[in-house]
Formats: structure tokens, sequence, C-alpha cells
């Protein structure tokens, strides 16, 4: 765990990169592990990081972690987002996604799309926070 921010410490590739305050707040919203589901995913693969390899994938940590029925594509705009739409699971996919990087340095070419897809999709719905804007131009500058 890091000091200032009690999340588990970050890998040395992903804190080179993601050098944002952001990517150690643990209470804004619209930072990774912000969310009651970034900060449930990160402490749970952290307990679970010697489970993580090269191999492991964003899917494979959703699937594990339990949160299956998400759909990036099932809503809109609505006025209160569904539980399992499309804003719940682009939540799931960014948390999975920065937590592979965080806790490994490493993620899948789908992962990757995928959380920049969902990222698009909360960028989107909550008119472009400043946070969601640096997450996604940082993974898009993102080389292994």
């Amino acid at each position: 765990m890091t000091a200032d921010s009690g999340l588990p410490e970050a890998s040395e590739a992903f804190a080179a990169h993601f050098t944002d305050p952001i990517y150690n707040d643990p209470a804004d919203e619209f930072a990774p592990f912000g969310t009651n589901e970034g900060w449930s995913l990160l402490n749970e693969w952290a307990e679970r990081r010697d489970e993580l390899d090269s191999d492991t994938t964003v899917a494979d940590l959703i699937r594990e972690s339990g949160f299956t029925e998400s759909n990036l594509d099932a809503e809109t705009r609505p006025e209160i987002p569904n539980p399992g739409g499309s804003v719940d699971a682009a939540t799931i996919v960014v948390s999975a996604g920065f937590t592979l990087l965080r806790l490994t340095g490493d993620i899948d070419e789908v992962g990757l799309r995928q959380t920049l897809a969902a990222l698009n999709v909360l960028i989107g719905y909550y008119g472009s926070p400043e946070q969601l804007l640096i997450q996604r131009s940082d993974l898009e500058s993102w080389t292994p």
C-alpha cells in the first residue's frame, strides 16, 4: 500500500506512465479507483496479485470478479443509469483495465480497446470531465 493514498503499490511501468494525481485518488468518482467498483476490483486483485501474469486479460478480471452481466451498449443516456447498463458496465471496464495496468504494468490489446471504449461512454455520459479525459489521453499514449 502506498502511504499517502491507501492504494496498493503500483507497478513500475504504471507509475512511470500514469503520473497524474488521479491515479492515486481513492475518493474522486471520476478517478479509476474512486468508485466502489474501482476500489473493490483493485483491492480484490491486489490480494490476488500472485494470480496475475502476462496472459491475464481485462475480461478475466471482470469475469472472475463476478461482473459478467455488464453491457456497454445497454442504454444511451437515461436520466438515471440502469444497474448493469452502459454506465455501470463502462465503470467496471475502466476499473478492471486500470487495475490490471496498476498491478502488472500490462494490459491486453482487446482490454485496452475496451477500456478506451468504456472511457468514451463515461466521457459522453458525464460531459467530458477532465479526469476522464486525462485517463483516455494517458491510455491512448500507453506503450507496453
